[in-house]
């Protein structure tokens, strides 16, 4: 046993809970932007945030403070103190809290991209964490300690055998990883995509930049020039142009296509990160995303318009 908890609970409650936090998430979602989407970093119905937050309080109440627990007993009475469940919303907020801060900022460090912000948001840490929500935290600790766990472990119905449930954790967990790697290999891809528009972006700029530059100077040349100098100088900043023109259409077919690429699947890969993490703040690429964002708006309001 691992802090009052055997391997199977602990397998077991991390697959729950990951579930759990998914379908709030979902759900919160619908009520804030009014659709259904797949919210969550992995592919799968799961938001492992949530199942490393539920275990770190139920580790720490078991060991440290185990009369704060609900497990195998009633739910909230007349014997629960206001103390008790004080001390457990501020625990709760801490630790749940704290897992939300070291989650973001891996996921930061590893891919390159703060997956949810909350610089906006009052009293916020870097825009990892903020006040409100780990006051939301707190009371979700509460409201799992006090009456969804103790329905869980009351239950006893629900409770596969271990010898039939290890080999269907172990499956899960395997879908988990797969699901893991697929993801990391989707956004190593995202990645690549946005560095190439980047680069694009740069160096549309730059023939932009280098036309207007050499067509001022031909331009003041000729006023300079007699009428023969200045035709010749006209032809050349017309042929300059039409080059400048082409390099320029072959930088934004390819900015486009990469662009249908990263969009083109909005309930998979790059297209449902990007839809189902509208706050994503991106260390290297935000200019990037940022254009994403405003090309699927638009084209979202042009196609409402036919």
């Amino acid at each position: 046993m691992i802090a009052g908890m055997t391997y199977y609970q602990i397998a077991s409650y991390f697959l729950i809970y990951s579930f759990l936090g998914w379908c709030t998430e979902v759900v919160y979602q619908a009520l804030k932007r009014g659709k259904i989407i797949n919210r969550g970093f992995l592919n799968g119905p799961v938001c492992p945030v949530y199942g490393f937050g539920v275990l770190a309080v139920f580790a720490f109440t078991k060991s440290v403070l185990p009369a704060l627990t609900a497990m195998s007993e009633s739910r909230i009475t007349g014997d629960n103190r206001l103390s008790d469940l004080l001390i457990l919303f501020l625990l709760g907020m801490a630790l749940a809290t704290a897992v939300e801060l070291v989650a973001g900022y891996l996921l930061d460090v590893c891919f390159h991209a703060r997956w949810w912000d909350y610089s906006n948001v009052p009293l916020n840490f870097r825009g990892y964490i903020c006040l409100r929500f780990s006051v939301i935290w707190g009371l979700a600790i509460v409201f799992v300690v006090k009456i969804i766990q103790p329905v869980m472990e009351s239950e006893k119905s629900l409770h596969l055998p271990e010898k039939y449930g290890w080999p269907l954790i172990a499956v899960l967990y395997l879908i988990y990883l797969a699901d893991f790697i697929v993801t990391a290999m989707i956004v190593a891809g995202m990645n690549k995509k946005l560095t190439e528009l980047d680069e694009i972006q740069k160096k549309m700029r730059i023939v932009s930049n280098d036309l207007s530059q050499k067509l001022g100077s031909n331009t003041l040349e000729a006023q300079q020039k007699a009428d023969e100098r200045r035709v010749q100088a006209h032809l050349a900043g017309m042929e300059m142009k039409e080059r400048s023109s082409e390099a320029h259409e072959k930088l934004r077919r390819r900015r486009a296509a990469l662009e249908q690429q990263l969009l083109a699947h909005p309930h998979f890969g790059s297209g449902r990160l990007l839809n189902a993490f509208p706050e994503l703040v991106h260390r290297d690429h935000d200019s990037v995303i940022r254009r994403l964002r405003a090309g699927k708006t638009d084209a979202k309001e042009t196609g409402s318009g036919n």
